[in-house]
């Protein structure tokens, strides 16, 4: 009988023999961990079908996910057991039974409970939201700007096909980069051009905005973003001359959005540069901003699909 050896693990698990003739919807489970009865219940008899379809709200949703499992072997995706918020992982394997008959197939599969960790997702995500709408109120210029710079940074982790769950959170961590700007607020609302003490004044907005996440858990890549997003790949910038992959791939991603949407955008102190012109500057630099600035592979991704960062500035524009 298929079994998982992991008969202890925190987390359910179960197995169960694919029999010739049988279909792998009709298989039914043939082996359940005490971890899986305590938190869902007993499953032993259930067809994989059944489970798959419980788990993800609907039979058309399970037969779906089991077309997925035979073409890939393996399956991973998360729904609903017994009132609990689960991730269901399983794969299709060959072992020998009893080395006289021929191997045989059976499904293994893991079910953990992340109720706790979605809801403490769902609040993180919501104080990220709050501290957004705190710096948007200190300098309503640049509001707009966070807004956009969580697309920005959901599109080029996407590119550089980053983690799943990476992805998720850069899209709502990425619009906290400026969070410290509310300790500089009096001095950014100012309609010129910034004098250089005043400027390095600014230039702590990334330490302020460090401290600000720093303590709270869950938050870590919030304050890589806040702390590190105006360090530069060849080391010139600020606040620790961090440089290559000394800089987080979170901030070295944000580094790009966001000098691309203060480039294309108005600002008190400047007029929009073109697209074009914006193109030129990252690729040929203008004594401000050059190429060296950023992480080359992340740049590349950038410039190769540059009118989807143009159609996301415009479409959030309106």
């Amino acid at each position: 009988m298929a079994k998982f050896d992991a008969d202890f693990a925190i987390f359910g698990v179960f197995a169960a023999d694919v029999v010739e003739g049988i279909s792998i919807a009709d298989t039914q489970i043939s082996y359940t961990n005490e971890s899986c009865i305590e938190l869902f219940g007993e499953l032993k008899g259930k067809t994989i079908l059944e489970v798959l379809s419980e788990i993800s709200g609907s039979r058309d949703k399970g037969h779906e996910l089991l077309d997925k499992c035979r073409s890939e072997g393996k399956l991973a995706f998360e729904g609903k057991l017994a009132g609990k918020i689960v991730k269901y992982h399983s794969r299709i394997i060959e072992y020998e039974a009893d080395g006289i008959h021929p191997s045989m197939k059976c499904i293994q599969a893991g079910i953990t409970d992340i109720t706790e960790s979605f809801i403490l997702k769902k609040l993180l995500y919501g104080t990220s939201k709050a501290l957004k709408r705190a710096a948007k109120a200190a300098d309503e210029d640049t509001g707009d700007h966070v807004e956009r710079i969580n697309h920005y940074s959901h599109l080029l982790a996407s590119l550089n096909n980053c983690e799943k769950q990476f992805i998720e959170d850069i899209s709502q961590f990425a619009q906290l980069h400026d969070i410290g700007k509310i300790n500089v607020a009096d001095i950014i609302r100012l309609p010129r051009k910034l004098t250089v003490d005043e400027m390095n004044i600014v230039k702590n907005h990334a330490v302020y905005g460090g401290i600000m996440v720093k303590d709270l858990t869950g938050l870590e890549m919030a304050y890589n973003i806040t702390h590190e997003h105006h360090e530069k790949w060849d080391g010139s910038g600020y606040p620790e001359g961090k440089r290559e992959e000394e800089i987080s791939l979170e901030a070295r991603i944000v580094a790009i959005a966001d000098v691309f949407d203060a480039l294309v955008s108005v600002r008190p102190y400047k007029k929009a540069f073109s697209y074009d012109r914006t193109r030129q500057i990252f690729e040929e630099g203008d004594g401000r901003v050059m190429p060296g600035h950023f992480d080359p592979n992340l740049l590349l991704l950038f410039l190769d699909n540059y009118e989807k960062f143009i159609k996301i500035h415009q479409t959030q524009l309106k």
